[in-house]
Order: structure tokens, then C-alpha cells, then sequence
């Protein structure tokens, strides 16, 4: 049985991981988690209630040697470098709730870390591989070549757990499911209390991101193809954790990264492009300038 360890109480994707593995079973016997940090004893002793978690650490350093796979789950994206680093150096394998981290320098010092002791590490969006996402991805070459896509999601730019990334990088981890890795540029702009992002990818196909901080909160994607269309609501919820855990479990038995170290840092690097766009009046700004690549 692996033992899962969970680190940050205040995210509600603590209660949903260990509710699903512990209560539900939804992988049996293969893990249970059976310990949990926090900052707030009050709101830590709640998850461990909901999620049937048997043990509460006092410091984050008590999960080493309780337990062989880390969830580090804060909602602030600058606390999971430090949080995941001391199990990526003991080489327990962790998994990194989104985004990775919120500086591009604190990420690679993550995957740094991980590949300089051998240890298993992703992360991603739950909303990356849910199942009304893997759906439409295996759809895409009904509708031939693929022109443009259309993405309507949450975002808040004044969020206090880190700004725009919190929650835009959703939308950005579903475009890049649909579309790859090798988006080349973006363009920002704000409408209102939207912001409005056109990316670019390779072979000259588009995504628009709708990015809304003032609307009913809900996920939507609509792909053009040169041989048909579809279009589909995106729900979050218990679907995309049970994905995380069953694709992190199988991932950490075949000794694999889900996502490479490029898959991992382009989502942070995507939100930063988008500020820069921002603060530049719309300005087209290219992943590989934020990413410090030369463009080829």
C-alpha cells in the first residue's frame, strides 16, 4: 500500500484526495493517506475529519519517513517549492497540486532536485486529463486539421494566492492538452474585468482564452477543425482528482513523469507571457523569451 502524505490543509483539493482514497477507495488498497500538515490546526483538524486521515503532523518535515508520496497542495503557489524539496531530497516521490510553483526559478529548482536524486515529480491542472477533456482530445482527429480553439474560464488577477496563475492556469493546461506544447506567442489585453488572451501556436493554429474574473464560474471549450467542430462544458470536480491519483499512482509504479520538464514549466511560463503582454498595452510576447530559449 503507498502512503499518501498530504501537505497544506487550506486547499479544498486536501479534502477531495484524501475523501476519494480514503472513503471512497477509489484505487482500493493500493494507497491510503495517512497523514496531513497544515498551517491552521483548525482548519487541518477539519480535512483529516472529512478525509479520514488518521495522523496530523506538527511541522512538514514529520511526513519523512511516514510516508513514500507527498501531495504538496497549497493554494499559494510560492509555499510548494520549499514544501516539495525536502521529499524530492529524500526521494520520496511528490506530487505538486497547480501550478508547479509561481517563479519559473523556483520550478526548475523543483525539477532540479528531482532529477539530481532519480525521484518522481509532476504536476498539472486536474482539469488537464479529467475525463470530458480526454474525451475531446481523442475527438480531435474526427475534425481534421485542427485551426483554432475557444476557451472560456475563472481567472483573478488580484487573487491573493499568487495573482492570475491561482486559477488561469486551467485554461492555459486545457489549451495546451488540445493544441501541444509548442505554443510560440501571446497577446493580452483586458475588457473590462476580462482578459482577453490570444495565443499562438506552431503551424499557425490560434487558441482565444477568455479569461473571467466577473461570470459564472464554469469551464467551456469550443475546437475548429478543417472537417467539423465541437464544443463541450468542462466541469471541475471529482472526476479530475480521481484522474490525478490514478495517473500519479501508475505513473510512480512505472517509474515515469506524466508530463516532461518542458510540459511542466509551460504553464507557468504561459501566465507569465500573459502579464508581460498586459503590462506592455498588448504587446505580442514569445514563450521562448519568458522561458530563456532561443526561438527556432
Amino acid at each position: 500500500m503507498r502512503r499518501i502524505g498530504i501537505v497544506g490543509s487550506d486547499n479544498s483539493h486536501a479534502v477531495a484526495y484524501s475523501r476519494l482514497v480514503n472513503r471512497e477507495r477509489i484505487v482500493g488498497d493500493e494507497a491510503q493517506v495517512v497523514a496531513i500538515w497544515g498551517q491552521d490546526p483548525a482548519r487541518t483538524a477539519e480535512v483529516a475529519e472529512l478525509g479520514a486521515i488518521p495522523r496530523i503532523v506538527p511541522e512538514v518535515a514529520d511526513l519523512l519517513g511516514e510516508v513514500d508520496l507527498v501531495f504538496v497542495v497549497d493554494r499559494h503557489g510560492d509555499l510548494h517549492r520549499d514544501h516539495a524539496l525536502p521529499f524530492l531530497e529524500a526521494s520520496i516521490p511528490t506530487y505538486v497540486d497547480k501550478p508547479l510553483a509561481i517563479a519559473l526559478d523556483d520550478c526548475r529548482q523543483v525539477i532540479a532536485a528531482a532529477r539530481r536524486t532519480g525521484t518522481f515529480l509532476s504536476s498539472m491542472s486536474s482539469l488537464r486529463i479529467t475525463p470530458e477533456t480526454a474525451a475531446l482530445a481523442a475527438r480531435l482527429p474526427d475534425l481534421g486539421d485542427i485551426r483554432a480553439v475557444q476557451l472560456a474560464g475563472p481567472a483573478d488577477p488580484a487573487s491573493i494566492y499568487g495573482g492570475l496563475i491561482f486559477y488561469a492556469t486551467h485554461t492555459i493546461e486545457i489549451a495546451l492538452r488540445l493544441l501541444g506544447d509548442d505554443l510560440r506567442e501571446v497577446r493580452a489585453h483586458r475588457v473590462g474585468p476580462t482578459i482577453v488572451v490570444d495565443g499562438t501556436w506552431a503551424g499557425d493554429r490560434q487558441a482565444t482564452l477568455t479569461l473571467l474574473s466577473a461570470a459564472h464560474y464554469c469551464f467551456h471549450a469550443t475546437v475548429f477543425g478543417t472537417d467539423g467542430f465541437l464544443a463541450t462544458e468542462i466541469h471541475a470536480g471529482d472526476d479530475g482528482y480521481t484522474e490525478i491519483v490514478r495517473t500519479v499512482l501508475q505513473a510512480v509504479a512505472d517509474d515515469r513523469w506524466p508530463l516532461d520538464e518542458h510540459q511542466l514549466l509551460l504553464p507557468v511560463a504561459t501566465v507569465h507571457a500573459i502579464e508581460a503582454s498586459l503590462a506592455a498595452d498588448g504587446a505580442p510576447v514569445s514563450l521562448a523569451s519568458i522561458l530563456g530559449e532561443t526561438a527556432s
